[in-house]
């Protein structure tokens, strides 16, 4: 497994272990017994944490974490702390040991890994994630895919109420109180925290709740609270879609090559909706991709970093009905499926990022507004639907806002980013007053050129104050 593809799982998102226990008391437990055998240099542990925090006494759940020790034992850098993004993205996947053993950070600094609440060796919510992998793949037009979604939702909130997981408790909130209690048990004066995409979410939850503890911060991908599940990834894919579309138009070797880009999409989508794609899938899964799945696998290609010239050959792909491309996206779409928790993160965008206000008329209205996004969103927009009755916690919208912090932060966003745009490390530096935004002029999600920015990262933990040699850095100046 390639560094770029740890560094997406990252981002966005295995394992799926245990489910509830029901220990007494907030106390050291021992990890799963997968990590009995840790090479040399790794740590890993866990406690017990209260599933509901404002009810210390009830339900405990269980939070595995990993620490891979400074290769300079003499060191005294804080420690990097790593949140992983989805919500819902497992950490402790076996192939992440090989992975972090080489990160520039482990140089002089401890590097600490965990399982958020919910997800993989932290008593594990029964993950629905393949079950809409199977939705995706099946012959669905939007109104069936609708119906299958409720169904597979009312199958898993079954799931969770036999097994006495309570949803509404698994959020950034309750995820951040964990960390605090991580913070205290490990012991270190103070912590750098690393976040990606939603990672960078519960890492500014953490930075308020906890500043004692907090020499300085990266955050990879900015997510905000006050976004909203459905209507920010029609705005977001829309705009990363009409800068490809733009890329192409004026660039002379580009407008040559694929001199109607734009309309060979709309075609395509066309051509979806009238002979939907029957596609095998690694030899064994029937594959339908119909106009929605075709918007949503496209979405999801422009997560990888040469996104801008991976997606002409996908529109070429839906349009003839062809390709090697096909078996890529499905490919990389079923890997992040492993290693993301959907339960998780339905759990978490259910209380942070849904609105109710926004009925089905609000819906359809939202996507006139995207003429880029000529049919249903597939997967987002039932989920979105469906999801709204998952369970009754909301997070009041007057809350969903970061507050006032003098930590230092330093933030990267790519300029063609699919769900994590430009605009949210903006959002972010309203209430940063140390706060630095490094906007890329980069495909895909969380990409670049990664040894460049890890030298970037690695200079600031040291020195947050000191001004950042950025030249290797592909900027985009707005």
């Amino acid at each position: 497994m390639n560094r770029l593809f740890l560094v997406t799982i990252f981002l966005i998102g295995g394992f799926i272990w245990g489910c509830r226990t029901q220990q007494t008391e907030i106390a050291s437990a021992p990890v799963h017994e997968d990590w009995s055998e840790l090479p040399e240099g790794f740590k890993a542990g866990a406690l017990w944490v209260p599933e509901n925090h404002d009810d210390p006494e009830g339900t405990k759940i269980k939070i595995s974490y990993f620490i891979l020790k400074a290769k300079d034992s003499s060191s005294n850098e804080y420690p990097v702390v790593f949140f992983s993004g989805g919500p819902g993205g497992n950490t402790l996947d076996p192939d992440m040991l090989d992975f972090v053993r080489d990160l520039p950070q482990r140089e002089k600094r401890d590097v600490i890994f965990f399982d958020q609440r919910g997800i993989g060796y932290s008593s594990a919510m029964p993950d629905m994630s393949f079950a809409a992998f199977e939705i995706l793949a099946a012959d669905a037009d939007e109104q069936e895919e609708l119906q299958l979604t409720r169904e597979m939702l009312a199958d898993y909130k079954k799931q969770c109420r036999d097994k006495n997981i309570h949803p509404e408790y698994y959020n950034s909130l309750q995820n951040a109180r964990d960390v605090g209690m991580l913070f205290k048990k490990l012991g270190y004066k103070k912590y750098n925290l690393m976040g990606g995409s939603y990672g960078t979410r519960i890492a500014r939850v953490v930075q308020d709740m906890y500043p004692e503890y907090i020499h300085a911060a990266v955050l990879d991908s900015p997510s905000p609270l006050s976004g909203d599940f459905l209507m920010d990834r029609l705005y977001s894919y829309s705009l990363a879609l009409s800068r490809i579309f733009e890329y192409y138009e004026n660039q002379e070797e580009c407008s040559t090559t694929h001199p109607n880009l734009k309309q060979d999409y709309f075609r395509a989508i066309e051509r979806l909706e009238n002979k939907p794609l029957q596609i095998n899938f690694n030899d064994s899964i029937e594959v339908t991709i119909n106009a929605q799945d075709g918007i949503y696998l496209l979405r999801r290609l422009l997560y990888i970093g040469n996104a801008r010239e991976k997606a002409p050959e996908l529109i070429q792909a839906f349009l003839i009905g062809q390709g090697e491309v096909l078996q890529e996206v499905l490919q990389f779409e079923y890997a992040l499926t492993g290693g993301l928790n959907l339960t998780m993160l339905l759990s978490v965008e259910r209380f942070e990022q849904f609105n109710e206000e926004n009925n089905t008329e609000k819906i359809e209205a939202a996507y006139a507004n995207y003429p880029l996004i000529p049919v249903k969103l597939g997967f987002f927009d039932a989920f979105y639907q469906a999801g709204m009755s998952w369970h009754e916690a909301r997070l009041p919208m007057e809350d969903r806002v970061f507050r006032d912090s003098d930590i230092p932060t330093l933030i990267f966003v790519n300029r063609y980013d699919p769900v994590t745009p430009p605009k949210n490390g903006h959002l972010f530096m309203e209430n940063l007053s140390k706060g630095k935004l490094l906007i890329l002029d980069e495909g895909g999600h969380g990409s670049g050129n990664q040894q460049c920015k890890d030298s970037v990262v690695s200079a600031f933990l040291s020195n947050p104050q000191a001004t950042l040699d950025t030249g290797c850095l592909n900027l985009y100046q707005e």
